[in-house]
């Protein structure tokens, strides 16, 4: 039997500041975790969400980040600077660090924007580590609290939310494999671009309420790529008929290019229902993984800051020249 715990978001990361002459201080610079961020200048610090129960017996636990910036994206290269331990689970965070601010407790912290898969018999920690403007900070990902005071204490629930809310299920293909939460689901290719060519991003995502079915909404993001290479995103996905009192949540009016942080909510009727259709156009080569964020945050007992309900999806581009 599947326990049912209660959704808990864990903010703990550690800070470590570089050595700097006592001349070259700056205090104004906000070098503190919890203070106000600056528009600039600032350092990205990891996070650790909790860990999740798969069905299969072994954990996923749960990383986000925060971008101390209000206005600066930040990207961090796979290797010294952005790396996980052990390493055979490095390889899979994220490289772009955007900006977010969402409502209520969402705040500035992008949640579960990967997650880390360990066996049943686990034990210790994983560490994820950045370096970034002067700073390294690194956060232990576990299963039990230190001690081992409390058992799951760091336990989040896959269960419906107060309302009935569940993290949507995102397929490649309309009868393939679904993916559903942190750990979601990888685009079984690698696709293929040219420079300045866009390339066709087509999903389905559904939503799978415990409760009467509602819309889905998406949002793209870069998740890996060289540092400075930017996708333009374009939706070919049709405005969907506005109902009243339902929460906007930024949505993008229809099709047209879509802006970072921007999503876009899917049709639940007609030929395109619950579809995403994107194009993705590079101005950089090499190598890139898109992320897909689906969520159903216009109902609500589903918000950011409530750690339910989004699932996570990506796909690998390899662009070329």
């Amino acid at each position: 039997m599947r326990r049912r715990t209660t959704p808990l978001a864990v903010t703990a990361f550690l800070t470590v500041a570089l050595p700097l002459a006592a001349d070259a201080q700056d205090w104004t610079r906000r070098e503190f975790p919890l203070a106000p961020p600056n528009a600039n200048d600032n350092f990205v610090a990891p996070y650790f969400d909790g860990f999740y129960e798969n069905e299969d017996g072994t954990f996923t636990i749960s990383f986000g980040f925060m971008n101390r910036n209000d206005e600066e994206l930040i990207e961090i290269a796979l290797g010294p600077d952005n790396f996980l331990e052990p390493a055979e689970l490095n390889g899979n965070q994220p490289t772009a660090f955007p900006t977010v601010q969402y409502s209520g407790f969402g705040g500035y912290r992008e949640r579960g924007a990967f997650g880390v898969v360990v066996p049943a018999d686990f034990e210790g920690d994983v560490w994820w580590t950045l370096s970034t403007n002067g700073y390294t900070t690194r956060v232990p990902g576990r299963l039990e609290s230190p001690g081992r005071i409390v058992k799951g204490a760091y336990e989040l629930s896959t269960s419906p939310m107060a309302a009935g809310s569940l993290r949507p299920g995102i397929r490649f293909t309309e009868d393939g494999p679904m993916g559903a939460g942190v750990r979601g689901i990888f685009h079984p290719e690698t696709l293929t671009a040219q420079v300045g060519e866009p390339v066709e991003l087509v999903f389905w995502a559904h939503d799978r309420g415990d409760r009467e079915l509602g819309p889905v909404n998406v949002t793209l993001w870069k998740h890996q790529g060289p540092v400075g290479g930017k996708i333009a995103f374009e939706s070919f996905v049709p405005a969907p008929p506005e109902v009243e009192g339902r929460r906007q949540m930024g949505r993008a009016p229809g099709p047209g290019p879509v802006e970072t942080r921007e999503s876009v909510e899917l049709l639940t009727d007609g030929p395109m229902a619950y579809q995403g259709h994107f194009s993705a156009t590079f101005d950089t080569p090499g190598e890139y993984v898109i992320r897909i964020r689906a969520d159903n945050f216009s109902q609500t007992d589903s918000t950011p800051g409530n750690q339910c309900c989004w699932t996570n999806g990506y796909v690998r581009v390899s662009v070329n020249d």
